[in-house]
């Protein structure tokens, strides 16, 4: 059963209450429509369920290193985060294509992390109608479960990197660390 936390403000405060300090710099930028309160810091309020962070439109050309991770395990989205939160990128994530078309043709990333198992279609078809709204975007092709196969399929599309998760974050981490490269 789903807890409901209330009425939640249109936009979180950048200094958690009574602190007077940011809880982290990152968030200054970010509004706050709903939140999976399981990607929150640690002491900030319970928050509703099944929910993602926006940036203000003014602050997402600012944010240099933007990664949209789609992913339709919630878990694995939040583990991803919780990796990459040294890193000190712009991430939103998403959980399906749709989600992918419209957060990608909205915003300006430079990195897209992205399941192979999508609710709509495979990520390595996708990978053309994505690459249609920016030919730029570096795509990370991601799975849980390796064939020969499917690891074909996936390379034969423009993307930047395959990545098994069961081989761990380090090298998923440095692969996104690399999509920056010039």
């Amino acid at each position: 059963m789903e807890q409901s936390w209330g009425k939640m403000p249109q936009t979180a405060p950048a200094f958690p209450e009574g602190t007077g300090q940011p809880l982290n710099p990152i968030l200054n930028m970010l509004e706050i429509n709903s939140l999976d309160k399981s990607l929150l810091p640690l002491g900030w309020p319970g928050w509703h369920t099944n929910c993602s962070i926006w940036p203000q439109r003014e602050n997402l050309m600012a944010a240099e290193k933007r990664v949209l991770i789609i992913d339709p395990d919630h878990r694995a989205r939040r583990d991803l985060i919780h990796s990459l939160k040294e890193e000190q990128y712009f991430i939103d994530t998403g959980k399906s294509l749709s989600e992918a078309i419209r957060k990608v043709s909205e915003g300006d990333f430079d990195c897209l992390v992205m399941d192979i198992n999508l609710p709509e279609m495979k990520g390595y078809e996708a990978v053309p109608i994505l690459k249609n709204l920016d030919p730029k975007l570096r795509i990370i092709m991601t799975t849980r479960k390796n064939t020969k196969h499917l690891e074909a399929k996936a390379r034969e599309q423009d993307i930047f990197y395959y990545f098994i998760k069961s081989f761990g974050k380090d090298e998923l981490r440095l692969a996104i660390k690399s999509a920056f490269d010039p």
